[in-house]
């Protein structure tokens, strides 16, 4: 069947959605010099500052299967507005040419993509630990799956299995959906014992169950990763 060609990505979504925002771009790199790049980061964040709407949190991948990207960048976008403006700092702030030459030493992009928010609640800013699901969702089932996650985080964001804050979202431009799939739903801990008590969860609960009987037909699951907040920038 014909498969959406939309991408998304991860964390970082408020209640309020419109079509002029927010919205999120995800920047992957793979690099052997994590430290560096922290270190390049806060000085471009000195020399050029970060644009009004924008923030930045750059997240360290722990477990991502045959992902090879350890690091993703994960701007949020308050409106259209914040990402022209960032667009702008890129082509007229001189610190961002040498945080490229400093970067393509010591670490290679890998993949790239806007992602928008669909549903999701709590704080995102709050937690440490995301465990994130890439989906791939058929075209004519998408209000089924809709539907059907609402139903799930009804009860998952209440009873513990998800405590803080969680999200889906659609992927956009730059998208790879035969990699990535089409959607990702995240859900965000405090901190990693958080995090492990409920992903050795066994077995499924029957929320859970009840969500994949009314999807399996129509959704692919095509990963399940976990990354960990290193710093934020806004």
């Amino acid at each position: 069947m014909k498969k959406i060609i939309l991408i998304l990505a991860i964390f970082i979504a408020p209640l309020a959605y419109t079509m002029d925002g927010p919205f999120v771009g995800v920047f992957n790199i793979k690099t052997s010099n994590a430290a560096g790049v922290v270190e390049a980061t806060d000085q471009l964040v000195k020399d050029c500052g970060m644009p009004d709407g924008v923030t930045a949190t750059l997240s360290a991948t722990a477990l991502n299967g045959t992902d090879e990207s350890t690091h993703s960048y994960l701007m949020t976008y308050e409106n259209n507005a914040a990402y022209v403006a960032w667009n702008q700092q890129i082509a007229t702030c001189s610190g961002w040419t040498k945080y490229g030459a400093t970067m393509s030493e010591i670490s290679e992009q890998v993949a790239q993509a806007l992602m928008f928010p669909l549903t999701g609640g709590g704080d995102p800013s709050a937690d440490n630990v995301y465990v994130s699901f890439f989906v791939d969702v058929e075209i004519d089932g998408l209000a089924k799956f809709f539907n059907a996650y609402e139903e799930l985080m009804a009860e998952n964001s209440t009873n513990g299995s998800c405590p803080g804050s969680w999200g889906l979202f659609q992927f956009g431009p730059g998208s790879v959906p035969d990699q990535f799939g089409t959607h990702l739903a995240f859900c965000g801990y405090s901190d990693l014992g958080t995090a492990m008590a409920q992903v050795q969860e066994r077995p499924p609960s029957k929320a859970f169950q009840k969500f994949l009987r009314k999807t399996y037909k129509k959704a692919d699951t095509k990963a399940v990763t976990m990354g960990f907040t290193v710093k934020r920038y806004q």
